[in-house]
């Protein structure tokens, strides 16, 4: 035995004698044990209630897709099988209610051909996308069954650091695992959503959060959903003590929208900022001390903070009366405002503060989806991604080339026609590929929507179409009719 694990072994052996002869010589030491024990009993007991009501209310999300497609930019990097068979992706979702909705997050499903959701009793069933917030990295699915159980949901302003919170998820394509932690951070931004619009506002756990994880349920010890675990923030693509999930109150926004109107309605202020630091408070000759705050660096044109009147190295101190000193603050307290609503600014300006009511806007890449999908409710057709249908729709890789297609399974298909609207009446049809319109290539459901919306209202466009029995077609609709 070498001399390091002989020193540990004493050390060990004599510790445990002192201990025990503690607990002879005070009875005290010995209640002080038992009560102890006790306690841990008690928060095992409870990490216990939360797995039996919590677990038959979480799935298993099981996609298929091109590999490089379905794996989210943190995933650890998996090489593609040998054997050819179509590659998957996984993940977690929670149901949320009894007819089979279910809240899972963005980068879980992204791109994929097919969805999949296992429960708990081993049912497999497919799932559609009802809607997403690339924003926040949330997705709400839908699956066709009743009678299913429940996650009962939270509320994520009231955590404080320090709280347990429980993760129950399938990591790494294994059963449903419960792991366990404290709220280690609130409101953290890990650059892990990436784009300028990001809204990360994250809770940070040290429970254990793996891949498979995503889109599984962060829970309080009363069992109720206070987040959705996204992300770890790694350098190994596993966890290293930093899980990251979407506080519950961001998500339920999102699905209260989803279900209200059909896509994300959320307000728009039209800034571009940053945390106030002391350099900054030099640098700028604020004038503020301490610093605090948030600083305003451009304000957009045609927005609403412009027309509001705010201007750059304007510092936000608070918005409707609430505090901000960083940016996803001002981002999170808008998030929950609809376009047309007033918020209230306290800004610092030239040494004042300053009180200014705003009126919230929209983004304008959010109207435009949503007037896409108005016009495409009055063309009367419904469309969808051809993914896993291309092959019966005769889609194969080298008509799609001849098309002008690069990607067959993202092709544009028509679901459904109003047998009464104008698409009908110019003679489109169920399973008519979408090809281009105006002379531009439509190579997904996303692009198609925004060209539909860029159209001239009252002008008409040339929808080019094929069908694998008609080959090419090409017909004139009109936009902007009776029902728009």
């Amino acid at each position: 035995m070498s001399r390091l694990p002989l020193v540990l072994f004493c050390v060990l052996t004599l510790w445990v004698s002192v201990c025990r002869a503690q607990t002879e010589s005070d009875p005290r030491a010995g209640q002080t044990q038992t009560t102890a024990v006790a306690q841990l009993e008690a928060l095992s007991d409870a990490f216990r209630a939360v797995h039996e009501e919590a677990t038959p209310a979480v799935v298993l999300i099981q996609t298929s897709g091109d590999w490089d497609r379905i794996m989210p930019r943190f995933h650890p990097r998996i090489d593609p099988p040998e054997d050819g068979e179509a590659p998957t992706g996984m993940g977690s979702g929670v149901i949320i209610s009894e007819d089979g909705y279910i809240l899972s997050n963005h980068h879980v499903v992204k791109d994929a051909d097919t969805i999949g959701v296992v429960f708990r009793d081993r049912r497999r069933l497919p799932a559609q996308v009802v809607g997403i917030d690339s924003l926040i990295d949330i997705a709400l699915l839908k699956v066709n069954a009743t009678g299913l159980p429940v996650a009962r949901l939270g509320e994520s302003s009231h955590l404080r650091i320090g709280d347990w919170v429980v993760a129950i998820g399938y990591p790494l394509g294994m059963g449903t695992t419960l792991t366990h932690g404290i709220v280690s951070a609130l409101g953290r931004d890990a650059n892990v959503i990436g784009g300028r619009s990001g809204i990360e506002s994250f809770i940070q756990t040290n429970a254990v959060i793996n891949p498979g994880n995503s889109g599984g349920p962060l829970l309080d010890l009363q069992g109720r959903v206070i987040g959705i675990n996204t992300a770890i923030s790694t350098r190994t693509g596993y966890y290293i003590g930093y899980g990251l999930a979407v506080p519950i109150d961001l998500a339920r926004e999102a699905v209260d929208d989803l279900l209200t109107h059909g896509r994300i309605v959320r307000g728009y202020l039209g800034i571009e900022m940053t945390a106030v630091d002391d350099a900054r408070v030099r640098e700028l000759q604020l004038g503020l001390d301490p610093p605090r705050g948030v600083l305003v660096t451009a304000v957009l044109p045609g927005t609403a903070a412009e027309i509001g009147g705010l201007d750059s190295n304007d510092v936000i101190l608070s918005v409707d009366g609430e505090i901000v000193n960083v940016p996803n603050q001002v981002q999170t307290r808008i998030y929950n405002r609809d376009p047309g609503e007033t918020i209230e600014l306290v800004l610092f300006r030239e040494g004042l503060e300053r009180h200014v009511l705003v009126t919230l806007g929209e983004r304008e890449d959010d109207q435009r989806l949503a007037r896409g999908e108005h016009r495409l409710d009055a063309l009367g057709i419904t469309v969808a991604t051809v993914g896993e249908r291309a092959s019966a729709l005769g889609l194969s890789e080298s008509v799609a080339e001849q098309l002008g297609l690069q990607d067959q399974r993202q092709a544009v298909v028509i679901i459904e026609v109003d047998p009464r609207g104008p698409a009908a009446a110019k003679g489109l049809n169920v399973d008519d590929i979408i090809t281009e319109i105006d002379n531009k290539k439509i190579g997904s459901v996303d692009v198609f929507v925004r060209s539909v919306a860029d159209l001239r209202r009252g002008e008409s466009a040339l929808f080019w179409l094929w069908h694998q029995d008609r080959g090419i077609d090409v017909r004139a609709l009109r936009m902007g009719g009776r029902r728009e």
